[in-house]
């Protein structure tokens, strides 16, 4: 996938993270390099720059990938509030398979995936939690760790509410092979299983949203 902006389609992330994970699943399952991936660097600015993206001429597709975060619902009512005056059209709920719409030829094909699978609550790392291969053995040992710390009431800025996804995740890839390996990297070296059915219904969204016609 390429840095620069050349393509007629864009795929808006909130970080390098996600950038560089995108670029390893495409290159894993040979998705057509056919669109950017933008580091918008925040949640915010994907927000605040929809729309700006859905009004540039030239731009046929514009794909959005956002945490949930804290609260499913919240986060897909303010994209469906932003978008309906584009003309789209958005479900109540969002959908299991990622959300597609074309709205005319005003404006762009829309597609949005709500980290980690559009059900639940959460973020980047809990998607790539589910690529932690079945039946692996650190992996007990990583929750057992967390859980430890969290029943001790450590002083720190540690909150599992908010962290506990990212402290899994980094804590499980600080004992692999190579030690704090990137989550994008880990998909190339296979650490993690990119054959899992959450990341085959993620490359679906993205050949809907970005191959289909």
């Amino acid at each position: 996938m390429r840095i620069d902006e050349k393509f007629n389609a864009k795929l808006l992330v909130e970080g390098n993270d996600d950038q560089h994970v995108i670029w390893a699943i495409c290159e894993k399952y040979q998705v057509a390099e056919s669109f950017d991936v933008i580091d918008a660097q925040s949640n915010s600015q994907v927000l605040r720059r929809l729309p700006v993206d859905l009004k540039q001429e030239g731009i046929k597709t514009v794909g959005v990938i956002l945490d949930a975060d804290q609260d499913l619902r919240n986060r897909w009512q303010s994209l469906r509030t932003s978008l309906e005056r584009f003309g789209y059209e958005l479900p109540e709920e969002p959908e299991p398979r990622g959300f597609v719409q074309n709205s005319g030829n005003l404006y762009p094909r829309i597609g949005i995936w709500l980290m980690p699978d559009n059900l639940q609550s959460g973020m980047l790392e809990n998607f790539i939690t589910s690529l932690i291969p079945p039946g692996d053995l650190l992996k007990p040992y990583v929750q057992q760790a967390l859980l430890d710390i969290e029943r001790q009431s450590i002083e720190s800025r540690y909150n599992p509410e908010y962290h506990r996804a990212k402290a899994f995740i980094h804590t499980w890839l600080a004992w692999q092979k190579d030690p704090g390996t990137p989550m994008g990297l880990a998909i190339t070296k296979t650490y993690l299983d990119h054959n899992a059915e959450l990341c085959q219904r993620f490359v679906n969204w993205l050949n809907r949203l970005f191959s289909t016609p």
